[in-house]
This record gives C-alpha cells, structure tokens and sequence, in this order.
C-alpha cells in the first residue's frame, strides 16, 4: 500500500483550501482525490478551492483527478476553484479549456476574499 501523500487542508469562510507541493501525476491521483474527498466528507457543505501555487506540473492523470473532483462537487451543488496556477500549470489549463469549465484565479485571495 502507497504511503499517504502529504496534503494540507485549511478552512476560509465557505471554502475548504487543499494545498499539495510537488507534480500532480498518475503515482498520486488516486491518493489525492481520496483523501479530499474524505475531507470534504468532514465539511459538508463546504467548497473547494485547490491551491495550486506549490504544484510544479500536471500530466493528464492529474487533469483527470481535478476533473474527477469537479465532478464529485458538481453532484453535491457545491463549486472547485483553481488558485495561484505556475505559468505552465496555467498553460496546460487553458490549453485543455478546464479554464472554460473551472474557476480559475491568480490569487488564493481572490477566491476567498
């Protein structure tokens, strides 16, 4: 069994803010949308913002398991923001056109004002 990666969690008014460092990729994806969703389990209700601005990069499993979590939110009439995305998190983003379907912000600030 993988070892837990290390996620930080912090509540601002009606948002649940997810941090992780590091690449977002097919050896975490799974584990990352576990364990937030386990979180959001424990705050109902609540919206999630996915501080992005210690992810240093994507790949297509990683879109897939923010994607999954949109969805997952979706359901629950709740919302996903995307913070602070790195120039090339930002690039893969629009090129994907996730930007279309998922807020996306420069600043963690913004979205939780």
């Amino acid at each position: 069994m993988a070892e837990a990666i290390d996620l930080e969690f912090s509540e601002s008014g009606s948002w649940l803010i997810v941090r992780y460092t590091g690449m977002i990729n097919l050896l975490i994806r799974d584990q990352l949308r576990q364990q937030v969703i386990a979180e959001l389990d424990r705050h109902p209700g609540c919206d999630l913002v996915f501080d992005l601005s210690t992810v240093t990069a994507i790949d297509s499993s990683g879109l897939g398991a923010i994607f999954s979590l949109y969805k997952f939110l979706n359901e629950r009439q709740s919302s996903l923001a995307l913070a602070a995305p790195n120039h090339d998190v930002a690039a893969l983003l629009e090129l994907t056109h996730l930007d279309k379907v998922i807020r996306i912000e420069k600043s963690l600030a913004t979205i939780t004002g």
